[in-house]
């Protein structure tokens, strides 16, 4: 076989969007939802146990392990690399801030909550006003005049935190505190609200932001620019971006239909459209995605919510010593071909 012959089936394979495979966390008897995935695709999230109250898990290679006991109601909403988990517990209906870190969980005080943890070990939360606890010690993020309440909602290695603040007139603007005190309220598309959710390590924000006419866009922000990520129908809302700029949230369809989304290199897709066709799944939202790619969220499956976790497998390799015979060439290419027209085909008509 030629370099050229190699290099084509190589090429085709390459054009293809990818198609993730799709593991369901079967971490209890009820609904279940992934909110974070770290470097290792261990999964924090929540749970419905028997009794019908949510429990806060986390889920890995080596299984899944509830965080909080079933008296309580609890909820993980981020974990880092260390596999610390942080999140909220409900006790007598009152929520608590809550880590995780080996068996002892340590809480952050009455009416506060924990939202996200970088692998500095400081966690965004708020308790009526957007924080960050780091050593022990909560210190509360600076107010922009006119704004009361505030949380944190993300907070990337480098320290930027953003979360939103509520104005006088009960609506609210995505936050972003950066770690030398300083402070920018986003804006809108023409509309009343906005909420920024997530950053990443290279300081890309994401949330979403209202229009004029009600609806509300997903955007990412790089360099104080507000970009408008579109939707799969009508209103979009991003949840998690990583360091390769890859965004995942989720949006609703012309008919109203709730579906998942990965924004990558300027377009969206409907992770739908990226599942082998009959994997049984519908992934209504995508809530984290790691440096991996790896993505987590909550979708239907056998008529149950259940928190899953996509992975994008390796591209096909291919061994030098078993190369195919010249006449085999033209199966193998035009394989690849029809492999790659199905992948387009979904994600463009998603």
């Amino acid at each position: 076989m030629t370099k050229i012959g190699i290099l084509l089936i190589f090429s085709t394979f390459a054009a293809a969007d990818p198609i993730y495979t799709v593991v369901g966390l079967g971490v209890g008897p009820g609904s279940s939802t992934g909110y974070a995935v770290n470097s290792a695709g261990t999964v924090a999230g929540a749970v419905q146990s028997a009794s019908g109250s949510q429990q806060a898990f986390v889920s890995g290679p080596e299984g899944a392990a509830i965080l909080s006991p079933a008296s309580s109601e609890s909820y993980a909403y981020g974990i880092n690399n260390a596999g610390t988990a942080v999140g909220i517990v409900y006790l007598d209906g009152q929520a608590y801030g809550t880590i995780w870190n080996g068996s002892q969980p340590t809480q952050l005080g009455a009416g506060s909550y924990a939202t996200a943890i970088n692998n500095e070990g400081e966690v965004a939360g708020g308790n009526g006003q957007a924080f960050i606890e780091a050593n022990g010690q909560i210190q509360e993020l600076a107010t922009a005049p006119g704004i009361g309440w505030s949380a944190a909602y993300g907070i990337n290695d480098s320290g930027t935190v953003v979360g939103d603040g509520q104005l006088s007139n009960g609506t609210f603007r995505g936050i972003v505190w950066s770690p030398d005190g300083g402070m920018v309220v986003l804006g809108t598309w023409g509309g009343t609200s906005s909420q920024a959710t997530a950053v990443s390590d290279g300081g890309e924000v994401v949330g979403f932001a209202s229009l004029a006419n009600g609806y509300q866009h997903a955007f990412s922000m790089l360099d104080a620019m507000m970009i408008d990520l579109g939707t799969l129908g009508l209103s979009s809302y991003a949840y998690g971006v990583n360091d390769s700029g890859e965004v995942v949230g989720y949006s609703y369809l012309d008919n109203g239909q709730q579906q998942a989304f990965l924004y990558d290199d300027g377009t969206m897709f409907n992770l739908n459209s990226l599942l082998p066709t009959d994997s049984g799944w519908d992934l209504m939202a995508a809530y984290g995605i790691n440096d991996a790619g790896q993505i987590t969220g909550v979708g239907l499956y056998d008529g149950q919510l259940t928190a899953f976790l996509l992975t994008d497998p390796p591209p096909p390799t291919m061994n030098p010593s078993a190369v195919p015979e010249p006449s085999q060439l033209w199966i193998l290419v035009a394989a690849a071909a029809a492999m790659a027209l199905a992948r387009i085909r979904r994600a463009r008509y998603s």
